[in-house]
């Protein structure tokens, strides 16, 4: 029975390994379309367009999710908001980014920035975040990132 147990956690645990692949697959791919949108309707059209069709599809996937619009609209607060004008400016700064710096230069300025980000966030523990001090390894390996950002940068 454990090695059933143990089993079935490892490939539970390699779906939710699968998923930020995933999502990252999906992000270099949106980061092309925001750039021919972007070429068409301009930095704004795109960031409106984006959201709007992201928009009525999150509506019709939260259709089939146990929450309904009165728990959205009780539960408002400043974490709801601020992500939301967050998403502005990832749009558009991805979109004016592509076209000026090229596809791989912006993911990997982007992918480098969110790490050091999340690291202070997680070093420090803000926004409820499980705490996780950084160590000399961690940045060791921070300095190899941004190095590798400056290394292609100069190929």
């Amino acid at each position: 029975m454990k090695g059933k147990t143990k089993k079935s956690f490892t490939v539970s645990k390699m779906v939710y390994l699968i998923i930020p692949v995933v999502a990252g697959f999906a992000i270099a791919l949106q980061n092309v379309f925001y750039n021919h949108i972007g070429k068409n309707v301009g930095v704004m059209g795109t960031v409106l367009t984006v959201h709007l069709f992201g928009l009525i599809f999150a509506t019709i996937f939260f259709l089939f999710t146990k929450y309904t619009f009165k728990d959205l609209i009780n539960n408002i607060n400043w974490y709801m908001i601020v992500s939301g004008i967050l998403g502005v400016i990832v749009v558009s700064g991805m979109t004016k980014s592509v076209s000026v710096n090229g596809l791989l230069v912006t993911i990997m300025l982007t992918v480098t920035a969110q790490l050091l980000l999340g690291k202070v966030i997680s070093h420090f523990g803000w926004f409820g975040v499980e705490q996780n001090p950084i160590n000399w390894l961690q940045v060791l390996a921070i300095l190899l990132m941004v190095s590798g950002v400056f290394i292609y940068q100069k190929s």
